[in-house]
């Protein structure tokens, strides 16, 4: 039976629900990896994130897609009478080959003087890396969006660094990536264990191959996982190029704080996903608006939240992980713009996966990539940090732009005249931030306490009344309640 704009509106409620317990579990990931910035120093820290990054591009690349393309095909299951855990088992097997296949060109480039030795240690945790991509996606597409979020989210974010920390005081070497195997190991094993939960009649040897519908549909979205991972990544790699580890350990910093918003967003790409997947052609002209003008709605408004806790507390923060990561400050305010922008008009993306045009994702990302290296050459060196998240805005405004021109073509109207007042709140955060920046205002803690007392105070005032007219929406489609 098609699933309903009722139906979807209830798994986007839960979703949310399970979006905002999955932010809070997600600060104490972030507090110890601050911790470990202040444990192991900015040099050394500074080239753990860098080989991380590299090592979630590669392991994200050696699924194909699949990871990925199993948020739409599960769904399409069900409109299709397959099997409902067909593709998983074979998305597994082809992600855990190519990882080991990676893994030894890795070791063996160790013995060359392209590879740094330290590398290989690091390399260890890409096959559970991968594998644990493609099981995650699969309760998520599989509208179990809670088991990823607690594994993901906080029992791996909290294992890897705290036994990063526990062999570091041990006096046990490769403390860093021994605890990166450790945390994505425990994080593989929950994921096998619920995902066999869910389909207790899936085969751990499926006896074929790939469907080639599914093939066809995450081929591309596997390239556009290498070229978008790149393009998250350019500035943190640039800023390792132009400056060494010290100054790329401090911008890592600013990118786990402003991460807090961004995750937000890609928290509710496993939702609104197979969602937007389970529609036919005729709800994606009635249900698609009121559907993704929810998430949007929802997104920024934890984002407002967090952001506006961001602002009023940035050295206290900061503080957390040490002086010596406190290089060009006025960056996390462009990081923080960045991800608010994109918290509002950035989840068309989601849209355009959802409806299977994965290849137009390609192409897009390819572009902004393109602008990204071209203008973080530039200015990289010349504003360094700065210069750094100066880039990524760029190429963000430009993907939003096609994006949302992209789906007005094939006429789809995501956007509810609602989510003006909202956009004013945005605008509101970033001129809040600029004239806290110009010293305008001196707070003390305690004022600033009471400060963003009252600022969620009106927020949640707000959300209360943009509830209510939120779902006067969905009614007027032709749901009650």
């Amino acid at each position: 039976m098609p699933n309903s704009l009722e139906t979807d509106s209830k798994f986007l409620k839960k979703g949310v629900i399970v979006n905002i317990i999955g932010t809070i579990l997600k600060v104490c990931g972030p507090m110890l990896t601050f911790v470990l910035a202040r444990v192991f120093g900015p040099a050394e820290f500074g080239i753990f994130v860098s080989a991380q990054t590299l090592l979630l591009t590669i392991s994200r690349s050696a699924t194909l897609g699949l990871d990925k393309g199993l948020y739409w095909y599960l769904p399409q299951n069900k409109l299709q009478g397959r099997k409902p855990f067909d593709g998983v088992m074979e998305s597994f097997w082809v992600s855990v080959v190519v990882s080991f296949i990676c893994l030894a060109v890795i070791f063996v480039g160790s013995f060359t003087p392209y590879i740094s030795k330290e590398l290989p240690w690091y390399a260890l945790s890409i096959v559970f890396f991968a594998a644990s991509y493609v099981l995650s996606n699969t309760s998520e597409g599989n509208r179990k969006p809670q088991n990823a979020v607690f594994i993901n989210s906080f029992f791996v974010a909290v294992l890897s660094p705290a036994t990063s920390i526990a062999l570091h005081f041990l006096n046990v070497p490769h403390a860093l990536p021994l605890g990166l195997l450790v945390g994505q190991m425990g994080g593989f094993i929950l994921h096998f264990i619920l995902v066999k939960k869910q389909f207790p009649e899936m085969p751990f040897f499926p006896g074929k191959f790939v469907s080639k519908e599914l093939l066809k549909y995450s081929i591309p979205l596997g390239f556009n996982e290498f070229v978008s991972s790149f393009l998250i990544r350019s500035g943190l790699w640039m800023v390792m190029l132009f400056f060494g580890p010290e100054k790329a350990g401090a911008y890592g910093i600013m990118v786990t704080i402003s991460n807090a918003l961004q995750t937000i967003r890609v928290g509710f790409t496993p939702i609104l996903t197979p969602v937007v997947a389970g529609m036919e052609k005729e709800r994606l002209k009635t249900d698609l608006k009121p559907v993704y003008s929810y998430c949007v709605f929802m997104v920024t408004f934890i984002q407002l939240l967090i952001g506006f806790f961001i602002v009023l507390f940035p050295s206290e923060i900061m503080s957390i992980a040490g002086k010596a990561f406190i290089i060009q400050p006025e960056t996390l305010g462009i990081l923080l713009l960045v991800h608010l922008v994109m918290g509002f008009g950035g989840m068309t993306l989601v849209v355009i996966n959802g409806i299977g045009k994965s290849l137009y994702t390609l192409k897009m990302n390819s572009f902004c990539l393109a602008v990204a290296l071209i203008s973080g050459y530039f200015l990289v060196p010349a504003f360094g940090l700065v210069g750094a998240a100066l880039s990524m805005l760029l190429y963000s405004l430009i993907e939003i732009l096609w994006n949302n021109v992209y789906l007005w073509r094939l006429g789809l109207r995501v956007y509810s005249a609602k989510l003006i007042s909202q956009g004013l709140w945005v605008i509101g955060l970033i001129v809040f931030y600029i004239l806290i920046n110009l010293n305008l205002f001196a707070f003390s803690l305690v004022e600033k306490s009471v400060l963003y007392i009252v600022i969620v105070a009106g927020l949640l005032a707000y959300w209360k009344v943009m509830s209510k007219k939120m779902a006067a929406d969905k009614n007027s489609n032709g749901v009650k309640g």
